[in-house]
């Protein structure tokens, strides 16, 4: 008998009658606040040109990369998008993920004294309310 690994081939459609946070599997039931968070992951890479003293080594390396891998997993590689309905306790948990990779080092840690690297503009955040008097 043959099995499939729904984990690798997840093309089922999702009940969306009943919603759950997709981290910790609570219900979310109508009128519940909920986040609903997109993420895409894109492969980059500078702009250096290779040396290509020897083109046919270049390419022998770049098909040697990817045999044996199936076409899913070549493109997961370069694009992936994740959907994901969040309640609020792993919304918060999710933001303290991010801002971790965003703000890099110790704060006040006696063993670095670093201060954490701030990354402007990474956020897109609504501007703050100003009491503007026309």
């Amino acid at each position: 008998m043959t099995t499939t690994d729904d984990s690798q081939n997840n093309t089922e459609i999702p009940n969306i009658g009943k919603r759950i946070c997709d981290s910790c599997g609570t219900d979310l039931p109508d009128g519940v606040l909920f986040y609903h968070c997109r993420t895409e992951l894109v492969a980059a890479k500078d702009a250096t040109i290779p040396d290509l003293k020897h083109p046919d080594k270049l390419i022998a390396q770049a098909l040697s990369e990817i045999a044996g891998k199936d076409e899913s997993e070549l493109l997961d590689d370069i694009y992936q998008e994740l959907i994901l309905q969040l309640c609020p306790d792993c919304r918060s948990n999710f933001m303290r993920l991010i801002n971790s990779m965003l703000n890099k080092g110790c704060k006040g840690c006696q063993k670095c004294k670093t201060e954490p690297i701030k990354k402007e503009g990474k956020l897109l955040k609504f501007p703050e309310k100003t009491d503007e008097k026309e």
